[in-house]
């Protein structure tokens, strides 16, 4: 069977279904798009609404940049308010470098490199670099930080900095210490105080626009910053101790010197100074001079100790200063060891033993009290014990047990060997004596307050013990008012138009665990005005190398010069009595004597140079003309107060000395 074509077959889709399935894709598609577009919106409401702790933390550090600086450190003044360290702006020249545009860079750096007086190449490469933040300049002067915010670049910027200042530069260096580069205090109020002082830090923050560019600044406020200390200082009394100790330096060449002032009724320390000093705002890599030896240094005291013995026993109804006392002629025998004064005696006062500083008599005194009052006592003074002072490094000083102490010990304890103690220890507790046996804690810093003028810490005059009666402190005061009188160990400690109450102090010092046979400390304590107490004020000087090595010869003049000019200085009205009194100074031979052994004459070559013999035992004058061929022409009895031919003049030997003794 044959089929024959009927013509072509059409295949194509009806045109009803081809537009039904392209509305549905059309519909899938919508559909779809539309559900993306509900995620999206519900999306963004929840990041409006109900944002995750991560995702806010992620706006705001693509939003804000921040920079943190350190706090302005707090100031220390004076007791006057007198500003003595402070901080001073600085302030640091800062780019942005992606604000600077690439076609500015070498004008901008050009502009820059000029103002701020550095390479162009630098300041360009700072521009060029790929981050945000670059320092180009630390620590400029604000007006040189003026001169860049003038320029009213975008990119540029100054921002908070400082550096520590010491106005007065070497002035009471090692009270007030010093700050490192990094800000923290390393010595001095600086360190005990540093963590008031620093404050906390500041919070430098930049907003930035959509294109990630910084538009404005925010810093946070000044809440955190640094506390300022008010201390007892005053500013002139300390000039005065570092002058008086400069002359100690160019009299004795010694190793170190130390004084301390005290406000007699408040426990104020007035003045710490030492020498050699140095200057905070120029820090050398040398620590000699940064060490606060009033604090510091804990060596034996000597005679300067023998006052507080006495009082002891003087408290103790054991005697009163005018009780006799035999001083053995100069030697005496504790077991199998003798001790020995320098001034020799037989029966004295015990006023007289402070007078002419005797060993025996004072040691006698210590073993009728026995080691457990003794000791008592001076703990009691503030020996053997740290003060508790606003300063790093103080030492405690030692003193022996009572139970373990032998009784050589305890004599030579009584007059300040084989214990040790500080400047400032001395100082608390001569103004004890002064203040009429009250101890006073001795006070260094008044207050620390904030920013807002709010005290955080403040410190009021306190009362420690009552150590010795009134009573007796006005005994010892008088007897202490005959060493610089004639014949005592301190005349050159006398201050005109005031009585001064004192005791020299001449300690050997212990060098590689031994006594040293040469190396010697020198000291005067004292109190001004005898009777009515203001200032008292201790002078230690360390190994002196020049001249005489005696206290009253070495810390008498200085004590004398701070006493005066601080006495004047606070408005003390001098006696016109004892203004009108001539009270002649004698040598520094003469004193040396009466500190520790004969008076010396100088031998020329052919001749003796007469020294001033006045208020020196017969004794004294023999053993130091001795081997002189010198003649001695005497009259009287007891100590010399007037002599032919005059000190200074020269005689040969065969020549007589004429001398008047009462």
């Amino acid at each position: 069977m044959t089929l024959e074509h009927a013509g072509p077959i059409d295949t194509r889709e009806p045109a009803e279904l081809v537009l039904a399935r392209g509305r549905t894709r059309l519909w899938g598609a919508g559909t779809l798009l539309l559900g993306l577009l509900a995620v999206v919106g519900a999306r963004g409401i929840q990041l409006c609404l109900l944002p995750a702790e991560q995702t806010l933390v992620a706006a705001s550090q693509q939003r804000w940049g921040s920079v943190r600086l350190a706090a302005r450190r707090g100031a220390i003044f004076d007791r006057n308010g007198r500003r003595m360290a402070a901080s001073v702006a600085t302030p640091n020249v800062v780019v942005d470098p992606k604000r600077v545009e690439p076609g500015d860079v070498d004008e901008l750096a050009r502009q820059v490199a000029e103002i701020l007086e550095l390479d162009v190449d630098e300041v360009a490469a700072k521009m060029r670099r790929s981050s945000r933040y670059a320092r180009l300049a630390s620590r400029v002067h604000p007006s040189v930080a003026a001169r860049i915010d003038d320029l009213r670049h975008p990119a540029l910027w100054s921002e908070r900095g400082s550096r520590r200042y010491y106005p007065e530069e070497e002035l009471a260096s090692q009270v007030l210490g010093f700050v490192d580069g990094g800000g923290k205090g390393r010595a001095g109020i600086e360190r005990y105080l540093d963590d008031q002082l620093r404050g906390g830090s500041l919070l430098l923050q930049q907003r930035r626009d959509r294109r990630g560019l910084a538009v404005d600044r925010l810093r946070d406020r000044d809440d955190n910053e640094g506390m300022d200390v008010h201390t007892t200082l005053d500013r002139s009394i300390q000039r005065m101790a570092e002058r008086a100790l400069e002359g100690v330096i160019e009299r004795s060449d010694p190793v170190s010197a130390s004084a301390v002032v005290i406000d007699v009724a408040t426990g104020d320390v007035l003045a710490m100074a030492n020498v050699p000093t140095f200057n905070p705002n120029a820090v050398s890599q040398d620590p000699t001079p940064r060490k606060n030896h009033a604090v510091q240094d804990a060596v034996e005291p000597g005679s300067v100790l023998k006052p507080f013995t006495i009082a002891a026993a003087i408290q103790e109804g054991l005697a009163t200063t005018r009780t006799s006392i035999d001083c053995e002629g100069g030697t005496w025998a504790i077991g199998r060891v003798r001790i020995h004064d320098d001034h020799p005696h037989r029966i004295v006062s015990v006023g007289e033993v402070i007078k002419y500083s005797s060993n025996i008599g004072t040691a006698k005194l210590a073993l009728r009290l026995g080691s457990e009052r003794l000791l008592t006592y001076l703990d009691r003074f503030g020996f053997g014990r740290r003060t508790g002072i606003q300063l790093p490094g103080e030492r405690a000083g030692m003193l022996r047990a009572a139970d373990r102490i032998k009784p050589i010990e305890l004599a030579t304890t009584s007059y300040g060997q084989g214990m040790t103690a500080t400047v400032l220890q001395i100082a608390t507790a001569t103004a004890a004596l002064a203040n009429g046996g009250k101890k006073m804690r001795p006070r260094l810093v008044k207050r620390v307050e904030d920013v807002h003028g709010v005290p955080e810490y403040i410190q009021t005059p306190t009362v420690e013990s009552q150590v010795v009666s009134p009573e007796v402190a006005k005994q010892l005061a008088r007897a202490m008012v005959s060493v610089t009188e004639r014949g005592g160990t301190g005349m050159r400690a006398r201050v005109p138009g005031y009585e001064v109450a004192g005791k020299t102090g001449t300690a050997l010092k212990v060098v590689d665990g031994r006594y040293s046979s040469t190396a010697r400390v020198g000291s005067f304590m004292g109190f001004v005005p005898a009777d009515d107490p203001v200032l008292a004020i201790v002078v230690t000087v360390d190994e002196p190398r020049k001249g005489s090595r005696y206290g009253g010869s070495v810390a008498g003049p200085a004590f004398s010069e701070i006493a005066g000019e601080a006495l004047r200085y606070l408005g003390v009205p001098p006696d016109p009595a004892l203004l009108d009194t001539p009270r002649a100074i004698p040598s520094d031979d003469a004193v040396a004597a009466l500190d520790e052994g004969p008076v010396r004459l100088a031998w020329s070559g052919e001749s003796w140079t007469v020294p001033s013999f006045d208020g020196l035992s017969l004794r004294q004058v023999l053993r130091g003309v001795q081997g002189t061929g010198l003649a001695l022409e005497l009259s009287g009895s007891g100590t010399v107060y007037e002599q032919t031919p005059a000190p200074g003049a020269r005689l040969a030997p065969g020549e007589t000395v004429h001398l008047a003794l009462r």
